[in-house]
């Protein structure tokens, strides 16, 4: 049964809806009335009902004012207003409120049952998915494993199809929060017995680096080759690099992608991963682990590991500053280098200019920000650094072929 309360300052009418709407046969159970917002809101922390049918206007706190109050405490909380035809102003505020309906005055019982009909479905779908959800949070505790190792090694191999990428995001990010990854690859020499080399290493770095290793899978990729996924963080290439001394049995390298936005990329960024580890032929036999970092070889010069790193810095301060004016001259200029030079280096680590890169990262996260029905295109637009509504409309069109709006309304169906 739905728990419904009824708030309206005038007693005829709510005897009448008390009276007149066949409450039972819709599966609802009137809770509780009150006579003003006040009483409303002491009825709705006592009986905590599902429904709320309420006039608009009411002396002391009105219909507004008692369910805004009502949303902030129960967000769950399904409203009916009653309201004139002289209250269209009321309503139009009802409606930044999420109103579920409004029923006009004098009210009509068939329009009013209709208004809770509909109301009901939406609370019982709410349930059921909610249970749906569960459900699947059990079966992933469960089945997460194999499902996740099996999408990733497709992925790593450039094999996606339909919604795969969505399906695997989901698995490794189930709060929704994604954030930019690399990949590692381990090889061990062909005179090393691979199997054990392998979960020796993985037991030895599990430990140092599970707080960087995102969902904790790693994939044997063949009888020499391990690979995982990486956050893209400088903490953890810097974890993997400190774990290194610990290794033995083998002769072990490491190979490091670059860093990645989306896990679109992971075909490209486990070639990467292997390229970094071909960086390292043709050096003489090492007798510790290293690691190669793609476009970053181990045995580099000091001022050449220097640039590297300055250019870690350099990826972690756009990520975390993207959304503001920040520009190549700056940059330049606060990692103590020419426009031209840094332009040219930021060319070669990333494979596209500094306005790429920045404008890419902008639009991919307007695109998961204008996945929210209830945001506006100026608030994405400011969001992800562009003050101008208009020109961000023009560069998000360029990018993905659709306006804000229409990707917007889109990802509403």
């Amino acid at each position: 049964m739905f728990k419904v309360l009824i708030a309206d300052d005038e007693w005829m009418i709510r005897e009448g809806l008390k009276q007149t709407i066949d409450w039972e046969s819709l599966g609802c159970e009137l809770v509780g009335e009150a006579a003003d917002g006040e009483l409303a809101l002491q009825a709705i922390r006592q009986h905590e009902p599902d429904i709320l049918i309420s006039d608009i206007r009411m002396p002391g706190i009105d219909g507004l004012g008692m369910a805004s109050a009502a949303k902030a405490l129960y967000p769950e909380l399904k409203i009916i207003f009653l309201t004139g035809f002289d209250d269209f102003a009321y309503a139009q505020q009802a409606i930044k409120l999420n109103a579920s309906d409004f029923v006009l005055k004098p009210t009509d019982p068939d329009a009013l049952m209709q208004a809770i009909q509909k109301v009901c479905k939406e609370i019982a779908s709410q349930r059921q998915r909610s249970i749906a959800m569960e459900q699947l949070l059990s079966w992933k505790k469960d089945g997460e494993p194999l499902i996740v190792q099996k999408l990733l090694y497709d992925h790593l191999l450039g094999d996606q199809e339909g919604d795969s990428v969505r399906k695997l995001t989901g698995w490794l990010f189930p709060e929704g929060r994604t954030m930019p990854v690399r990949v590692v690859v381990a090889k061990v020499g062909l005179s090393t017995d691979a199997k054990s080399v392998v979960d020796g290493l993985w037991l030895q770095l599990r430990s140092q680096m599970c707080r960087y290793a995102i969902g904790g899978h790693m994939l044997r990729m063949n009888e020499g080759h391990a690979a995982w996924l990486l956050s893209g963080t400088d903490e953890a290439v810097g974890l993997l690099q400190a774990g290194l001394p610990g290794i033995r049995g083998g002769d072990v390298c490491f190979g490091v992608s670059a860093v990645h936005e989306t896990l679109e990329q992971l075909g490209q960024a486990y070639k990467e991963a292997l390229q970094a580890i071909k960086q390292i032929a043709g050096h003489e036999k090492q007798d510790r682990p290293v690691v190669s970092v793609y476009g970053e070889l181990e045995h580099m010069d000091h001022h050449a590991i220097h640039l590297a790193e300055g250019f870690r810095q350099v990826e972690l301060y756009i990520h975390n500053h993207y959304h503001e004016d920040i520009s190549l001259q700056g940059l330049a200029a606060m990692f103590h280098m020419s426009e031209a030079h840094f332009s040219r280096l930021f060319r070669k680590r990333t494979g596209v200019s500094f306005v790429e890169y920045v404008t890419r990262l902008r639009m991919e996260q307007a695109k998961r920000l204008l996945e929210d029905e209830h945001v506006r295109v100026y608030e994405v637009s400011q969001a992800v650094g562009y003050q101008d509504s208009r020109y961000f409309s023009q560069i998000f069109r360029k990018y993905t072929g659709e306006t804000p709006s229409e990707y917007h309304k889109k990802t509403e169906k």
